[in-house]
């Protein structure tokens, strides 16, 4: 008898330790918003971070090209022993001889540039420009990240509607094998039926497993992207906003303007263009005299003076050393001319890619245009076509449980409803997508935009 009773608490402890089990397993999936999705994937994305690190360096050449300004000061202390045949100071003048002598030297000197043929200028103009072009190209980064990750985090979305879709079909086939059998314990209707309706149900969880697998790589392809830990699990939130359907709001020339106004690619090769047009100035500068001063102090001591060394260092040897330097470029072997020339060709490449990327830039915000306008008129027909495949499926539905239609017929009208279904929510995020397309496209993708 005790035996039995602990049998019997054994086997209600097993349903309880499950549903333990699934709590903690609901409590260990992480729910990845959309804001926390986009927060990992510019902290992590590598081409982001490199841009970043590159903005550094450019900042630090912008600051030493200011700095340029200031004059140079440099320090230099000798300490030696010297052997051999040397002058050595007497009371009568100076005799050589073969003596060991221990020296020291120091000697300060500082230059400044007054004129360099506005070669300073012109480079503190170019590091500004090559600064603000970096940041152009991190702005474009930005939204490039932002744009990937949207889309595959529609795409996510959209595959746990559609294994929505195909979970809600299977179910409703499952009822409806369940009705047939009981047409035909009845004699209402044929064995065949039966078993038709078993293979269209095998069919869709067929569908359903493909799906199912669609929707885990996908999942897996946003993990690698937001670098997760591959092994953690974690389901996407369903909180995302409505694309906006205004088509009055969209003209063609105004949004390729607007694309002009705000695509940060383009302000980087327009900014690129005029610091190349800046390196140009800043070469043929080399052109022109440069004229700067100098100034030098120096000293040293010796053991072979019989004097101190603080009378050697301050009194007897130091020396001052004021002066100027011209300098006149005469030849130079064409290298000024050379690097001119090749600037030259730069900048006119420059021009041609600013313009290749505007006529770019028309076709991709087009083409998103076209596609926007036809994504909106593809959600009207949609749900057209849903509540069509519903009364049809419900008509059909009805003849065949007064035996009017046959099997097939209802088949017909079950996968019309379920198409119908699918493609309509793929309507609505392709809506979704394009309108990503779109504000991408003419620049003013944002993470505020995107989640309203």
């Amino acid at each position: 008898m005790k035996r039995k009773m602990q049998y019997c608490k054994q086997l209600l402890l097993v349903p309880f330790m499950l549903i333990c089990f699934a709590v903690q397993a609901q409590e260990s999936t992480k729910i990845l918003t959309f804001e926390e999705a986009m927060k990992v994937g510019l902290e992590q994305n590598i081409a982001l971070r490199k841009n970043l690190n590159q903005l550094s360096a450019l900042s630090m050449q912008e600051t030493q090209s200011k700095i340029d300004f200031l004059p140079s000061v440099s320090a230099n202390v000798q300490a030696a022993r010297q052997g051999g045949q040397q002058f050595q100071l007497v009371e009568d003048g100076f005799e050589i001889n073969n003596v060991q002598a221990n020296r020291l030297s120091g000697n300060l000197s500082a230059s400044v540039d007054i004129f360099r043929g506005l070669g300073r200028l012109n480079q503190i103009k170019m590091a500004d420009l090559n600064y603000q072009a970096q940041r152009s190209a991190i702005e474009r980064s930005k939204q490039q990240v932002v744009f990937d990750i949207a889309q595959q985090y529609l795409q996510l979305l959209l595959d746990k509607k559609l294994m929505e879709i195909s979970s809600n079909a299977i179910q409703d086939q499952k009822n409806q094998l369940e009705r047939i059998k009981g047409f035909v314990l009845t004699g209402l209707r044929p064995q065949a039926d039966a078993l038709a309706q078993k293979a269209t149900l095998d069919q869709l969880e067929l569908s359903f497993i493909e799906t199912e697998n669609t929707y885990l790589l996908d999942k897996a392809r946003l993990a690698q992207t937001l670098q997760l830990d591959l092994l953690e699990e974690y389901e996407v939130s369903e909180a995302f906003g409505s694309a906006s359907t205004s088509l009055e709001a969209y003209q063609l020339s105004e949004l390729f303007e607007l694309a002009i106004q705000n695509r940060s690619d383009l302000q980087q090769l327009d900014l690129q263009r005029q610091a190349t047009n800046k390196n140009i100035d800043l070469l043929k500068s080399n052109y022109l005299p440069t004229l700067s001063a100098f100034y030098q102090y120096g000293t040293q001591y010796s053991s072979l003076n019989s004097l101190g060394i603080s009378e050697q260092l301050f009194d007897l040897y130091p020396n001052n050393t004021v002066g100027l330097n011209l300098s006149i470029p005469l030849f130079s072997n064409y290298v000024n001319k050379s690097r001119v020339a090749t600037a030259q060709v730069e900048l006119a490449n420059s021009r041609l890619d600013v313009e290749d990327l505007k006529r770019s830039i028309f076709q991709d915000v087009q083409n998103a245009y076209l596609n926007f306008n036809a994504a909106i008129k593809r959600v009207e027909v949609s749900e057209s076509a849903l509540n069509s495949a519903q009364e049809a499926y419900k008509m059909q539905n009805e003849r065949y449980a007064e035996g009017i239609a046959n099997l097939s017929e209802l088949s017909i009208a079950q996968q019309a409803l379920i198409t119908a279904q699918a493609n309509l929510e793929q309507a609505k995020f392709t809506l979704l997508f394009q309108q990503t397309i779109l504000d991408f496209h003419t620049g003013v993708l944002q993470v505020e935009t995107l989640n309203q």
